[in-house]
């Protein structure tokens, strides 16, 4: 965790047309013994192909190495065939098929260097048909939260990862440290509508999925990258599919899926339980499918408590995962600590890790606080679900204002909350409150230093709801937060650009306590 009271924006990466390359690995890897080796784990960049001493890579890492060493260079032999197919020489100039990387490159540009382009640390930009949007975060002086109307080409920024630099992470890097997740999309009881909606639908906070793709490309297209699912709802992975194909995207979406607890998934499909680690590769290699990708950024298991086949066979099928390229990387959910420590020595021990743990947290329910710190010792990212704990952690909700200024549902309804709980919480809620006015004025103070036409277009109407979020991020996980409207999508765009200093993340800390959090 590093909280800083306001972030340099280090890094701009503008709109690309990702270029998927699907690999099958397949290698003889001893099977797994209960070894105690702590070897640190072969790191990988999700961005960019890294290349150091072939000697001090395992024979994964070398397959790796030169199988994307291979894809580099196909991309290199595409570009140039396109170039053959779409340019025209002069008389004097001979047949460009016959011309070297030299003379191709200063066709192009005085500066442009084939081989340079395809060196180990440079990553090409594709240019798509148009930029991506505008952030949606601040309109003219007010600076609030859009609604999400439509804005001009000329109107658009472009992505920003405000959290390059941070240091405290292992190699799974995921931009602006936030993500969100498709847990209630399908979902009749979260308020999905298949066909279209009417104003009362509305008003009732329900959506359908044009709602949700106009979500996912807000928050694609603007900062928000990484979005997680699970093979337990067929209906997102579907959406997931559609959308990925048919959005303008800022950066490459970084996508997680799930391998569901498999007593659950057996009661759920009818079916005997999975068993072994090639239910667990083959589990992967369907959420792709459904997906349509060749290959998942994350893969996650989800503690099944007891596993046909042991925590043994779980470790050999997240490696077989990674080695079939199903996903870059794996992680768990809801894995207790010693789970855990055993899963990443047996997947240290080959050479890979665990990247994630998956797990609810949030400002009014801080059990999980320990995990983090555990998840932190192992080099491990954790990621929190649930990080408004339901809405009581938004701060909308007070013992004064009960239905947080929504609507009454009826005679007698006193909001979500009893006003015993509200009032057991309200120093909690009055100091996130006195936070959000201070984080407002501090942001204010910040870009009133940039020259006219210079500051970056930040948040300045911060809600107690981003308060809660961002103490998640202080606290030194990513928090997940399920979004289905571009209304959402808007509230956590407004998350970007700014931390919670260490004082005021104490502050909150004091007042959690004190409320018995």
């Amino acid at each position: 965790m590093r909280p800083t009271s306001f972030i340099s924006c280090s890094a701009v990466v503008l709109s690309t047309s990702t270029v998927v390359v699907g690999l099958s690995l397949h290698r003889h890897r001893p099977s797994i013994s209960h070894t105690t080796s702590l070897t640190p784990p072969i790191l990988r960049s999700n961005t960019a192909l890294r290349l150091g001493d072939l000697d001090d890579l395992s024979d994964y890492g070398k397959n790796r190495v030169n199988s994307e060493l291979d894809s580099l260079i196909s991309k290199r032999d595409a570009i140039k065939k396109n170039i053959v197919a779409n340019t025209k020489p002069d008389d004097d100039t001979p047949p460009i098929d016959e011309m070297s990387d030299d003379d191709i490159a200063k066709m192009l540009s005085d500066e442009a260097d084939i081989d340079d382009m395809f060196s180990k640390d440079y990553v090409p930009t594709f240019n798509t048909k148009r930029g991506p949007s505008r952030t949606g975060l601040s309109s003219g002086d007010s600076g609030g939260v859009l609604d999400g109307e439509e804005e001009d080409d000329e109107d658009r920024a472009l992505f920003v990862d405000w959290t390059e630099d941070y240091d405290d992470e292992n190699e799974f890097h995921i931009p602006n440290r936030i993500g969100f997740t498709t847990a209630e999309w399908g979902d009749k009881k979260k308020g999905f509508v298949a066909g279209k909606l009417k104003k009362k639908d509305r008003k009732e906070g329900k959506f359908n999925k044009t709602d949700l793709k106009k979500a996912y490309e807000k928050l694609q297209q603007n900062g928000v990258s990484f979005v997680e699912t699970s093979e337990s709802s067929s209906f997102a992975e579907a959406f997931l599919n559609n959308f990925i194909s048919e959005c303008e995207h800022g950066d490459r979406p970084l996508v997680a899926s799930t391998f569901a607890n498999p007593w659950k998934h057996a009661i759920k499909t009818k079916s005997l339980p999975r068993r072994g680690s090639k239910a667990v590769v083959d589990a992967a290699e369907a959420s792709c499918e459904r997906m349509g990708v060749s290959s998942m950024s994350l893969y996650q298991v989800k503690n099944p408590y007891f596993y046909i086949g042991g925590t043994s066979a779980l470790a050999e099928g997240m490696l077989d995962v990674i080695s079939d390229d199903h996903s870059r990387y794996v992680g768990c959910i809801n894995m207790s600590t010693s789970k855990l420590a055993k899963l990443q020595r047996q997947l240290r021990a080959q050479g890979e890790f665990v990247a994630t743990n998956q797990f609810d947290f949030s400002l009014t329910n801080r059990k999980s606080l320990a995990m983090i710190e555990a998840c932190k010792k192992m080099n491990i990212t954790p990621l929190c679900t649930n990080v408004l704990d339901g809405g009581l952690a938004s701060g909308k909700y007070t013992s004064v204002n009960p239905t947080g200024g929504e609507v009454s549902k009826g005679e007698g309804d006193t909001g979500p909350y009893s006003v015993r709980t509200l009032e057991k919480l309200d120093t909690l809620f009055k100091v996130q409150d006195g936070l959000r006015e201070k984080v407002n004025s501090r942001i204010g103070d910040k870009l009133s230093k940039f020259d006219s036409g210079k500051a970056p277009k930040i948040n300045r109407e911060i809600t107690t709801t981003q308060i809660a979020i961002n103490y998640v991020k202080a606290k030194g996980a990513v928090p997940l937060i399920p979004v289905n409207n571009v209304k959402l999508a808007n509230e956590v765009l407004g998350c970007l650009g700014w931390d919670l200093t260490e004082e005021e993340v104490l502050e909150l800390d004091k007042a959690c306590k004190t409320c018995g959090v």
